[in-house]
């Protein structure tokens, strides 16, 4: 007497824990009257079967691999165990260099009970496994062709309903009260308020969103959303008879174009924010825009300020700083460090034994020969699916598409050789580093050699970039700390001289 474990699986709602009891039902009967014991059962609910990235299904594939004392994975039918015959051939490959075999308690299989071949079963197995993939595929296209069907019909069809609207019979209809909050809106914005004033107001009155108080995400969120003006578009096609319109259609196209003059760095027309999207707080990681303000003479100041200080939603302590000052305490660190020939010679010096270290490893590589060597992988277990017998349209596509990956990755391969063949020089690091102090204005100085910045209130850490090149090397390995010129901490790394400086920022 074998012993056996049962595997069961339903996929959706509309099959339930009956389905499941009738599997087992079933199976247990199978086991009885073939001689079987069951030990344990595994058990997947409402999982696709389109992949077999199912837990249970995991898991039992992983005790098939221990001494576990079963021999048979018993399943009411073919499709339980999966729908995609790629799939189903790898899977059923690793149960037998296990020595356990697939049996179906419905339907005959490749091998019976005692191991020996079924003939008839290597061809209905096939079938059957045939027929579960195209009946999945076809099911899928149902459900898009449906949905599509529905739409075009101007019906709701699933998903969140947007503040503004409510769903009555499968139509979307407007909510009067919530609409009239939603052109409130879009008016304010209009006519120059941001979303905190927006927030404010709504505030005084009690309307809140989803229960809560409406959160600035929330306001821009609704004032990009195309559906307030009777547009929907999902799976590049355009539906205009599903929401109807709230905002007229000038109010929208006025917000949308303030939205993007107000953009970070865009505050103000004359003023250019040097730093723009490369400044992050040092004590909460959140980016550091520039801003403006009026002060009580009516001046107009600017200056960089953390996101989360400006939201005041956390509790980061970093202070304001006006952006004249910050601009050129960066444009000081790059004279400071790149226009001394002692400093260049040590950076640079640096910056070579680094690269020489990574030339060595060939990291880069060293990740295309892993990648070919996973695709390679991947073919040889297509190639244990047709030897299963399985060929279709999805092994024939599947085998093509990674015999092609495999070329694109040889052609890789040896364009990386040849990149290390033709690597950086010191004095092409020298050159570029002088020719752009040397020759570019401030603007494209910060431009082209700043990739970060991190700022502290006493402290300025700059990632600058050496070289003009793509580096995919990892920039956060392999860097040695010394110190040049006083006051400053330096780091090198396969791309970025990292400088940090003590410095007052008030």
């Amino acid at each position: 007497m074998k012993n056996a474990i049962i595997y069961a699986r339903y996929s959706s709602e509309r099959q339930n824990e009956q389905s499941i009891e009738s599997q087992l039902r079933v199976c247990n009967e199978y086991a009885q009257r073939n001689g079987l014991t069951i030990i344990d059962s595994y058990i997947d609910k409402a999982m696709t079967g389109t992949n077999d990235n199912r837990p249970s299904f995991q898991r039992m594939l992983s005790d098939a691999e221990k001494s576990k004392a079963w021999d048979i994975v018993l399943v009411y039918a073919i499709d339980r165990f999966g729908r995609n015959s790629i799939e189903i051939a790898v899977n059923k490959q690793k149960l037998k260099k296990n020595g356990k075999t697939l049996i179906s308690a419905t339907q005959r299989t490749s091998e019976n009970i005692d191991g020996t071949k079924n003939l008839d079963g290597i061809l209905l197995e096939n079938v059957y496994i045939g027929l579960a993939e195209y009946y999945s595929a076809e099911l899928s296209q149902k459900v898009s062709r449906g949905l599509q069907e529905n739409r075009n019909k101007g019906l709701f069809t699933g998903g969140r309903v947007p503040f503004g609207y409510k769903v009555v019979d499968k139509k979307v209809v407007i909510d009067e009260d919530q609409a009239s909050v939603i052109l409130e809106m879009f008016n304010m914005y209009a006519n120059g308020a941001m979303a905190k004033d927006i927030i404010d107001v709504l505030e005084e009155r009690g309307v809140s969103h989803n229960g809560k108080s409406f959160l600035p995400n929330a306001i821009y969120n609704i004032l990009h959303n195309q559906k307030y003006i009777g547009r929907y578009e999902i799976h590049a096609k355009v539906y205009t008879n599903i929401y109807p319109a709230i905002v007229p259609l000038d109010i929208f196209e006025q917000v949308q174009r303030r939205i993007e003059h107000n953009r970070i760095g865009q505050v103000s027309r004359e003023t250019v924010f040097l730093l723009k999207g490369k400044v992050f707080c040092g004590y909460c990681g959140k980016a550091i825009n520039g801003e403006s303000g009026t002060s009580h003479t009516g001046k107009v100041m600017y200056y960089y300020k953390c996101v989360n200080k400006k939201r005041n939603t956390h509790n980061c302590k970093k202070a304001t700083v006006r952006k004249d000052i910050l601009e050129q305490k960066v444009l000081d660190m790059v004279m400071e460090l790149f226009t001394t020939k002692v400093n260049l010679d040590i950076i640079c010096d640096e910056i070579m034994r680094i690269h020489e270290k990574h030339r060595a490893e060939q990291s880069v590589l060293k990740l295309l020969r892993e990648d070919k060597t996973k695709a390679e992988r991947s073919l040889n277990n297509v190639m244990l699916a047709i030897e299963e017998g399985i060929i279709n349209a999805t092994t024939k596509n599947r085998m093509a598409e990674l015999e092609q990956k495999i070329d694109e990755l040889n052609g890789k391969i040896l364009l990386e050789e040849s990149k290390i063949e033709n690597s950086i020089t010191k004095e092409e690091v020298m050159e570029y580093l002088t020719h752009s102090v040397r020759d570019l204005s401030p603007q494209a100085l910060i431009e082209i050699l700043v990739n970060r910045i991190e700022l502290y209130d006493d402290e300025i850490v700059v990632w600058f970039n050496y070289s003009d090149r793509i580096n995919p090397d990892d920039p956060d390995t392999d860097g040695r700390d010394f110190s040049l010129p006083e006051n400053y901490s330096i780091s090198v790394t396969s791309r970025y001289i990292i400088a940090s400086k003590k410095i007052a920022l008030r």
